[in-house]
C-alpha cells in the first residue's frame, strides 16, 4: 500500500482468523488516506486489529493509533459474526479464513474488472488488454495488480521484437533494448505472458526467471511490443516501489483456478534471499479435504504425498515440481517447505 498507513505483519497471522460474514468497511488514517477492508481479529488489549486489504489481498496488523476516531470506536465495538450452524456455504466459510484470503466470488470480479481495463491516451488496446492479462496473473499471486502500460516501455519492446526478428532467434544480447526484456516467440502478444508464467523449456528450469518478473511486486509499469511471432515485454522496473511483508506464490496461495496454472512447475517467493535448495524439505499433498488450520512444520498431514521430483532457488525464488506431470483439474493441495531458515506452509485449492 502506497504512503496509506504504516503496516506491521506478524508471524501470528499463521493462526487461522476465522471470518464468516463480515462487510468490507473504507477505513481512514489521521492523515486523510483511506484503505477498503475487512477485520478478522480485533485485540483490544494491543489495541490492534488484524484486516484484510481489498486491493492487494494482505492481511495486516493495524494499530488504532493511526486510524480515525469514526474507526477506532467501530474496532472497539467490533464482533466477529457468528457462523450459522446449518449452512452449506462451505465454500464461504473457509474462504474467509486466513487459508483463503479470497473467495471465488471476489476471485471472478476482480477478474472481470481487470479484464475491463482500458488502454489510456497513447496505448493500442492490444497492448492493454496484454497488460490486463499480467495483472490477473498478478493479482491471483498475491501481488500488487495495477501495473500501467507506459509509452516508452511500448516502444523499447517493439524495438526488442523487431531486433529479434531480425536476428532470427531470441537474445538477449542484441541491444536494443533486449536485455531488459522477456523475450518470447511463437505466440501473439497477449498469449506470451501464459508464456512467461509457464516459464517452461530446460534453459528457464533452474531460475524460473521470466515468471519472477512478471510477479515481481515492485513494478509500477511495463511495455508489451511485437513483431510477427516475435514479442517482447520491459520487466525490469521498480517504480511501484512496493515491498512484501510475507511470502507469495505461483499457483497462488488459497482458490485458484485452473486455467491460469500452465505446465508442473511451481514457485515461492520469499522476502528475502533463499537458501540453497539442498538446504530444503519440500512437500506437497494431495488433501480429502479443505483444511481449517494451518498445519504445524511437522505434523502428519492427511493426505497423499506427491512426490516432488525437483527442487531449485534462484534469489528469493523457491522453484519445484510437484510431480512429473501437470496436477488434475481440480484438488486441494497443501505446500510445507522447511530448511535453510524457512518454514511455509500453504494451501493452494485448484478449482
Amino acid at each position: 500500500m502506497k504512503h496509506t498507513i504504516s503496516l506491521i505483519i506478524s508471524v501470528a497471522f499463521l493462526s487461522s482468523y476465522c471470518i464468516f460474514a463480515e462487510e468490507w468497511r473504507t477505513f481512514t488514517n489521521t492523515e486523510g488516506r483511506s484503505f477498503e477492508g475487512r477485520v478478522t481479529h480485533v485485540d483490544a488489549e494491543k489495541n490492534e486489529a488484524t484486516v484484510i486489504n481489498k486491493k492487494t489481498n494482505r492481511i495486516s496488523k493495524i494499530s488504532f493509533a493511526i486510524l480515525s476516531a469514526a474507526d477506532v470506536t467501530y474496532l472497539r465495538d467490533w464482533k466477529p459474526a457468528e457462523r450459522k450452524e446449518d449452512t452449506n456455504d462451505a465454500d464461504s466459510a473457509a474462504a474467509s479464513s486466513r487459508l483463503y484470503p479470497r473467495t471465488k466470488e471476489e476471485i471472478k470480479d476482480r477478474l472481470s474488472e481487470i479484464e475491463k481495463r482500458k488502454a489510456p491516451k497513447g496505448i493500442s488496446q492490444k497492448v492493454q488488454d496484454t497488460v490486463n492479462s499480467l495483472n490477473q496473473y498478478r493479482y491471483l499471486c498475491g501481488v500488487p495488480d495495477e501495473v500501467e502500460a507506459d509509452k516508452e516501455m511500448v516502444e523499447q519492446a517493439t524495438d526488442a521484437a523487431q531486433a529479434c526478428k531480425k536476428n532470427g532467434g531470441l537474445s538477449h544480447d542484441i541491444g536494443h533494448s533486449t536485455d531488459i526484456c522477456n523475450l518470447a516467440n511463437g505466440s501473439d502478444m497477449r498469449s506470451s505472458v501464459q508464456q512467461y508464467i509457464d516459464d517452461f523449456g530446460p534453459n528457464n528450469k533452474v531460475s524460473r526467471g521470466h515468471r519472477r518478473w512478471c510477479l515481481n511486486p515492485p513494478m509500477g509499469k511495463t511495455g508489451f511490443g511485437e513483431d510477427g511471432a516475435y514479442s517482447a515485454m520491459v520487466s525490469i522496473d521498480r517504480s511501484g516501489k512496493h515491498n512484501m511483508r510475507e511470502p507469495w506464490a505461483y499457483p497462488g496461495k488459497g482458490f485458484f483456478p485452473k486455467k491460469y496454472v500452465h505446465g508442473n512447475a511451481w514457485s515461492l517467493y520469499l522476502t528475502e534471499k533463499a537458501p540453497k535448495y539442498t538446504e530444503l524439505k519440500v512437500e506437497v499433498y494431495e488433501l480429502k479435504k479443505r483444511p481449517e488450520k494451518a498445519f504445524s512444520s511437522n505434523e502428519e498431514i492427511p493426505g497423499k504425498a506427491l512426490p516432488v521430483v525437483y527442487i531449485s532457488c534462484y534469489e528469493n525464488a523457491i522453484n519445484f515440481e510437484p510431480q512429473a506431470e501437470p496436477l488434475a483439474d481440480r484438488g486441494i493441495y497443501w505446500v510445507r517447505i522447511n530448511g535453510g531458515g524457512v518454514r511455509e506452509g500453504y494451501v493452494v485449492e485448484l478449482y
